[in-house]
């Protein structure tokens, strides 16, 4: 009798494992892939409508997270109301009742929407009033609402009362990193506690990257530049995934050669202004997308519908596509029919406005790896507004090595690869702006510089509303302020060794 060869494919339950560890683990863009795939055949279930919006939120999708983890939240607190008071599976939907209140008031806290993330987080303390993570969401909310001093005195509480140090401590080092005023004495011990909880036995990869950044968050604020880098070094080798900066490379500039206004020009394209009310960010994390988009979300009937992976997934399956290095690239425009411009243009808006939920609004995608497709974009969505967002490169790769990125970033752990990448996107916004500026393509690409943007913002706020045809008004640039830019980028010649490698590798180009 022969053996059974064919591999077994995985089943529900084994695809709602790997996403759980996934997540733990940090790989927040494999675990959203696997999420996705649950969700989509089983829109109902609670645990699954939680991990989903869970991966969401890491994400940075905070709208249709919040949708799916309500959803959840609403099933599991009917399971709890209906169910047996002695049911032995009860603490564990407890848990993720909680779980989800925590995190709906996190994404609400990330929103803005202050008021409903308290109401939100209330509900999870009045579950389980000994949660420390939903203590330290508490804690952060409060310090988003200015008022730090209240959030320090709910940590230092938490702690009194023997409540779990890691989620306490992560939160106090937000807290006091967003404080308006240096505490550094509270730093100083922060960063003691936050040493010694690196060293436990047993962590989750994805949790002790969070101890080592805030660790190093505490140490760069103190001035202890060497211990910072070797925390944040850490970190960033605890991601996950490889990364060929060679074949990266090489890519974009099969990409760049390929789409010029020339072979756009010869493309049989929709000629309705369809991408008029389109928006894409250019440039990669860290370089300021985050900020413009809450500029661009200050002009009238414009909507952020966030990284939406619309894009990238419309032109895998729609267009000639190749695999990339991170994701799937349109390598050239050669051998693309008007009917799939059209389809990629129709299917691409219907998805924006499905984020937005509401029709003609004028959306704002933030997707970091949009980069490399924005030829086929601007082909397909005649008059799509394009901003390229810059920051000095040394500034920036230091920023991205350094920093908190969720998701599929694997050439942020290694610094040189990290330079590598942010080589490779700057060098692709400088074709963009001249080829698809281009009368025959149609397309408005603009750069912001990030100095500006965090010196200037109402001077961007202007530059923003030409681009878009929008008269800014004064109500609209109201409050604005210049803002300190933070972290190891803003101040990069104080990270000697790695600032010095950066610079080597920079002036050899």
């Amino acid at each position: 009798m022969q053996p059974n060869t064919q591999q077994q494919q995985p089943t529900p339950k084994d695809f709602f494992e790997q996403a759980k560890r996934l997540l733990a683990v940090g790989d927040v863009f494999e675990a959203s892939k696997r999420a996705g795939k649950l969700r989509a055949h089983f829109p109902e279930e609670p645990p699954i409508l939680a991990i989903h919006g869970f991966t969401l939120a890491k994400l940075g999708a905070h709208g249709p997270a919040i949708a799916d983890m309500r959803k959840s939240s609403r099933l599991t607190l009917q399971s709890l109301e209906d169910g047996d008071e002695d049911d032995q599976s009860r603490p564990r939907v407890v848990d993720q009742y909680v779980h989800l209140q925590t995190e709906i008031g996190r994404s609400l806290t990330a929103l803005g929407e202050f008021e409903d993330a308290m109401d939100e987080i209330e509900l999870a303390i009045a579950m389980d009033p000994d949660r420390a993570d939903t203590v330290s969401a508490k804690a952060e909310l409060l310090s988003a609402m200015g008022q730090s001093d209240e959030a320090v005195a709910l940590l230092e509480d938490g702690l009194a009362r023997k409540l779990d140090e890691i989620p306490l401590m992560i939160g106090m080092a937000k807290v006091l990193d967003e404080a308006p005023k240096a505490d550094e004495v509270r730093m100083k011990a922060c960063a003691e506690k936050l040493a010694v909880l690196c060293d436990e036995v047993g962590l989750a990869a994805g949790e002790l990257m969070s101890i080592l950044r805030a660790l190093g968050t505490m140490c760069d604020h103190l001035g202890e530049y060497s211990d910072a880098y070797n925390s944040f070094r850490r970190a960033a080798k605890l991601r996950r995934g490889g990364y060929n900066a060679e074949l990266h490379a090489k890519i974009a500039n099969k990409i760049m050669g390929q789409w010029t206004p020339d072979r756009i020009a010869k493309l049989v394209r929709p000629e309705i202004e369809i991408g008029a009310r389109r928006v894409l960010l250019a440039g990669s994390s860290m370089s300021g997308m985050v900020e413009v988009e809450a500029l661009l979300e200050r002009l009238p009937d414009a909507i952020a519908v966030g990284p939406i992976e619309s894009l990238g997934m419309i032109c895998t399956t729609g267009m000639n596509s190749a695999k990339g290095v991170l994701r799937a690239v349109v390598p050239t425009p050669d051998g693309h029919r008007g009917d799939q411009l059209a389809k990629l243009a129709g299917t691409y808006s219907s998805h924006c406005d499905t984020a937005a939920r509401m029709g003609g609004m004028i959306t704002i995608d933030s997707h970091p790896h949009n980069l490399p497709l924005m030829g086929a974009a601007a082909s397909a969505l005649r008059g799509v507004r394009i901003i390229n967002c810059r920051r000095d490169p040394i500034e920036h790769a230091l920023a991205i090595y350094c920093g908190e990125m969720a998701g599929n970033h694997p050439y942020a752990g290694d610094l040189l690869a990290t330079a590598a990448y942010v080589k490779d996107c700057d060098r692709m916004m400088d074709h963009w702006i001249e080829a698809l500026n281009d009368e025959r393509v149609g397309a408005k690409v603009i750069d912001v510089q990030y100095e500006q943007l965090m010196n200037d913002p109402v001077a961007v706020l202007h530059q923003l509303g030409d681009a878009l045809g929008v008269a800014v008004s004064e109500d609209m640039a109201a409050g604005l302020e210049a803002t300190r830019a933070k972290g190891p980028g803003s101040h990069a010649s104080e990270y000697g060794s790695a600032s010095k490698t950066l610079r080597e590798f920079f002036a050899g180009d």
